[in-house]
């Protein structure tokens, strides 16, 4: 009941806040490096604050243990909600948003009594104590939390949804623990991410997002996981922490390790660690090929994972030292990994390919092994899958020089304008063929993908004549055209055979 309440309220304030954002001209519009190509609201971040407060109201009416640390959240989170609703409209300077965000720090410690005052029992049996360290490490996580979400903000449905991930696996931590005040608003709070989700992700017929969650949501949501993380993984008035220090490295691992992967990659190269460039994890999913809603399910997935491990070394009594130098050695392999994005982009590819998704680059679907006794049976179940849907042009050709089997290879286009309705198109051929042509030996059906030289592994990396060669064998390789069918035109040809 607590999440549909969240969800609930959340939902109506969008839904009223987008009619007010467009007719106030409250709208992100499309230019530059902006992939979006209409204007949207970025009022994601109202539908957050609304199932905030309605989390307070809810903590504060039934649970008083929090007292004046309650206004102390409360005036955290408008304070940053705000800011980041002027850094939308008004595009603030970095210096402003830095300000603001380090006094919501230290309003955090000195008024909320929220600081990282230990790292828990690293390497010994005793508590590892920051002692005047403390502070100033808390403003950097503070900071650092609220720019990492920030900044893997980037495609429709990505920062929310790694957000509803992680604050369900820290409910689960909190009601382990015992703590109903914090799992109350948590799974309120939740409920308000989802709500915003249902405007921003993209699915069904929903194939963009109706508002954007803007930098007053992402900046509100990081510094809500910066007090929650920090908080609940000290130990409060003689009370038990209900998660470890390090274990929120492990909830918060995507933004976390996208983030410092990003800037180190960019100092690495001698650049200010906060030059904007596409490197970050789902820019290099997009560029091997994945659609936006398989790049959000991927790193939602991969988020559970990391959290997942995380809890469970917890529980499990794994040494809190083991479980960081867990953590640093896949930090340590994503830098590597993504210090050289044009060697993770085929490797996405590849597993892609692997986990059956659709490339956003695919035209149409290749098929091997055809048989000329086959070319007319798949020509009807061409036109009894595609044709009420979109037209088609299916060709085959002969391999040059011919193959030993006498088996031929097909090409079928969709003859479609709208992306998403291709892709949509080429899953269901798929899976029509592999179902129709699965006891047929030698048949190979996959995506066909269009050459292009961005999709090429070492573009760049060739020398001319390289570079000539392996185009000759491309072009060469082709075939000569025996069978044509075209079912804009209504027509269905035998060339040769």
């Amino acid at each position: 009941m607590l999440f549909l309440l969240g969800f609930v309220v959340s939902a109506v304030a969008i839904r009223y806040a987008i009619i007010a954002a467009h007719k106030l001209g409250v709208v992100d519009k499309p230019g530059g490096h902006k992939a979006h190509d209409t204007v949207t609201p970025f009022v994601g971040g109202v539908g957050v604050i609304t199932a905030t407060l309605c989390g307070l109201a809810v903590v504060s009416q039934f649970y008083e243990q929090f007292g004046e640390r309650l206004y102390a959240f409360l005036f955290g989170a408008v304070a940053l909600f705000a800011t980041g609703f002027a850094d939308d409209i008004l595009n603030l300077n970095f210096k402003i948003r830095f300000f603001v965000q380090a006094a919501v720090g230290l309003i955090m410690v000195f008024w909320g009594g929220v600081v990282i005052s230990d790292l828990g029992y690293l390497f010994s049996d005793d508590v590892l104590e920051l002692g005047f360290v403390a502070v100033p490490l808390t403003l950097l996580a503070t900071i650092g939390a609220i720019n990492a979400l920030n900044m893997i903000d980037g495609i429709d449905g990505l920062s929310g949804s790694l957000s509803i991930v992680s604050l369900l696996l820290i409910a689960l931590a909190v009601y382990l623990a015992g703590d109903m005040a914090y799992f109350s608003m948590l799974l309120i709070l939740a409920g308000g991410v989802a709500g915003f989700l249902y405007f921003n992700l993209r699915y069904f017929r929903q194939r963009r997002a109706r508002c954007f969650l803007g930098d007053n949501g992402s900046m509100l949501l990081g510094f809500v996981f910066a007090w929650l993380l920090s908080d609940l993984s000290q130990m409060t008035d003689g009370s038990p922490r209900a998660i470890t220090p390090i274990t929120t490295l492990w909830l918060f691992a995507v933004p976390l390790i996208d983030t410092l992967c990003v800037m180190l990659r960019r100092m690495w190269l001698g650049r200010s660690p906060f030059h904007a460039d596409r490197n970050h994890l789902h820019h290099l999913f997009l560029r091997a090929g994945f659609r936006v809603q398989d790049t959000v399910l991927v790193l939602a997935f991969l988020q559970a994972c990391f959290g997942g491990v995380g809890l469970l070394g917890m529980y499990a009594g794994v040494g809190e030292g083991s479980m960081l130098i867990a953590f640093l050695c896949v930090f340590a392999l994503c830098f590597y990994v993504l210090l050289r994005p044009w060697r993770l982009v085929p490797l996405l590819r590849r597993i892609q390919r692997v986990l059956g998704f659709t490339s956003v680059h695919a035209v149409g679907v290749h098929v091997s092994g055809l048989s000329p006794d086959s070319l007319s049976e798949i020509s009807a179940l061409l036109n009894s899958t595609i044709s009420p849907y979109s037209d088609f042009r299916f060709r085959v050709y002969a391999p040059r020089p011919p193959a030993a089997d006498g088996k031929y290879f097909g090409v079928i286009r969709l003859l479609c304008d709208d992306q998403d309705q291709t892709q949509v198109q080429i899953s269901r051929i798929i899976a029509a063929l592999r179902r129709e042509l699965r006891s047929v030996p030698g048949v190979r059906i996959r995506q066909f993908v269009e050459r292009q030289a961005s999709h090429e592994r070492r573009v760049g990396r060739k020398a001319a004549g390289a570079e000539r060669r392996f185009s000759e064998r491309r072009s060469t390789g082709k075939g000569t055209l025996i069978y044509s069918v075209d079912s804009a035109a209504g027509e269905s040809s035998v060339l040769a055979r």
